[in-house]
């Protein structure tokens, strides 16, 4: 299973928290330790723009279908939504009282949801006046580190050792508790019921949302015990970062109560690899199936493929 670095991408001072690509993939969107959003062509490395207005570190961020919405969140308890063309500031949404490490947005950017160490979501409507939540959810007893969201679903990972996922159409609460702190969560393909759930006793596992929660899959490996380690997946594989400086790959194999070991581990960070995102083409153009782009506390942006 190979992957090799395509792009290095610098800009950033201190450790990088999060890097993402848009829906196109040709563009990363970065945010780290100072403070920093930055926008670069994931094809060429270049800066194309970047997004200053955080107080604090940036712990997240987030990018609507059309490219044209950025929200993000950090240490300074904040979540900003942004025209990525001008690098204005539209909104800017109070509500938590803690740092906020985590932020979704529906794919027409309407909506935005957010989660803290205060131990709750919250959710904006974007096409209303008021600058607070639309609502709070408060189910969490720990820290929300991981946020994705559907049609119609927000699915949220945390600390409390639970992934709570929120039908909004009907109105209910799904709790799973994984036994161990959860860091990441992420959808692998919108037609599966999977997810993959990356937990801090150096393990990701694969849930079937459609078996009561079951665990059908567990991957280890690499290390994530301390950190927020963020992981992703699509229907063939599951990538993610390490405490040990490695990115991490596994073939996804339905193995049951079987650990399976990862397959491969790239080397390019020095330091804490604190997120690793897929490619959207990865599962469906072969010629993307291992690209991805990784964040790390050396303050790198890695594109692979």
């Amino acid at each position: 299973m190979g992957a090799r670095v395509l792009q290095q991408i610098g800009g950033h001072t201190g450790s990088v928290n999060t890097a993402i690509f848009d829906t196109t993939g040709d563009y990363v969107v970065s945010g780290g330790q100072d403070k920093r959003i930055l926008l670069s062509n994931a094809n060429t490395g270049r800066q194309v723009q970047s997004y200053d207005g955080h107080g604090w570190a940036v712990q997240g961020v987030a990018i609507n279908q059309d490219g044209s919405q950025l929200a993000s969140c950090g240490g300074d308890r904040m979540v900003f939504v942004w025209d990525i063309s001008t690098a204005q500031i539209k909104r800017k949404l109070t509500g938590h009282q803690q740092r906020v490490d985590c932020v979704a947005t529906s794919k027409d950017g309407s909506i935005v949801a957010s989660g803290s160490f205060d131990k709750t979501v919250c959710i904006w409507d974007m096409r209303a006046a008021p600058r607070s939540p639309l609502q709070v959810l408060k189910e969490s007893k720990d820290g929300v580190a991981s946020l994705v969201m559907t049609d119609s679903e927000i699915i949220a990972g945390s600390i409390d050792n639970c992934v709570r996922t929120y039908d909004i159409r009907m109105a209910r609460v799904i709790e799973d508790s994984l036994g161990s702190p959860v860091v990441s969560v992420a959808i692998p393909s919108p037609q599966t019921s999977m997810l993959a759930v990356g937990c801090m006793d150096n393990t990701i596992q694969l849930l079937d949302r459609s078996n009561d929660g079951n665990v059908v899959a567990t991957f280890a490996g690499h290390k994530c015990a301390e950190y927020r380690i963020q992981c992703d997946a699509n229907k063939k594989i599951v990538v993610s970062g390490s405490e040990d400086g490695f990115v991490y790959l596994w073939n996804v194999v339905a193995s049951g109560d079987k650990v399976t070991q990862h397959t491969s581990r790239l080397s390019g960070h020095t330091g804490i690899v604190n997120s690793v995102k897929l490619h959207p083409q990865s599962d469906s153009n072969p010629e993307k199936a291992f690209a991805m782009v990784s964040a790390g506390s050396n303050g790198s942006v890695i594109i692979w493929g």
